[in-house]
């Protein structure tokens, strides 16, 4: 009885003590908040060599790379290397917040002739102009592969891929697509998808 009468003095006296979380498996890492940083940059914490974030833009002549990058100011001229070809240009920056960057594309949509490097002080900001070989509107600044449709054999059925089934597109100037047979098929024609995997041998 004495035993008992001690238990309950004993929990009186122990404050209570608040025990730590502990999370164990692949939830550890997750939950570890602690030293948490308050506005952290998560672009500045993961910057390696390669320079992915730029803008583009196509004029008659010339197609713009525009790539603004922290302490590009400072960066002394000779430090900026650029480098092309007909269907390739690249950027190497030596010295920013000393490292090496470089911003590189190929397989460009068109062929060049030449590049230009062009900053804009203040702005932290380069402009590579690039020399169109063929004054041709560019759509896209780097050619997509992998296009759909095209297979080489002679009983084939070319010309398959595309933007199938895209009826409800806003922006089609007042077009009534129940009216046009749903607009825009993608180059199918009509065919029901019987025939066409019976066309495909399947």
């Amino acid at each position: 009885m004495a035993e008992e009468a001690a238990t309950p003095e004993m929990q009186a006296e122990k404050p209570d003590e608040k025990k730590p979380v502990v999370w164990e498996g692949a939830a550890a890492g997750k939950y570890n908040w602690d030293d948490a940083k308050a506005g952290g940059n998560a672009d500045k914490d993961i910057q390696g060599e390669a320079i992915t974030k730029y803008s583009w833009a196509d004029g008659k002549k010339l197609v713009s790379i525009y790539i603004e990058l922290e302490g590009l100011d400072d960066v002394a001229d000779d430090a900026l290397l650029v480098d092309s070809s007909e269907t390739a240009v690249s950027l190497t920056i030596t010295g920013v917040g000393g490292k090496k960057r470089r911003f590189a594309v190929s397989n460009l949509q068109e062929e060049i002739d030449g590049v230009k490097l062009v900053r804009k002080k203040g702005k932290n900001t380069v402009v590579l102009k690039l020399q169109k070989k063929d004054e041709t509107p560019w759509y896209q600044l780097v050619e997509k592969s992998g296009g759909g449709g095209g297979d080489d054999d002679a009983g084939g059925m070319g010309g398959m891929g595309g933007m199938g089934g895209m009826g409800g597109m806003g922006g089609m100037g007042g077009m009534d697509m129940a009216s046009k047979g749903g607009g825009m098929g993608g180059g199918m024609g009509g065919m029901d998808m019987a025939s066409m995997m019976g066309g495909m041998g399947m």
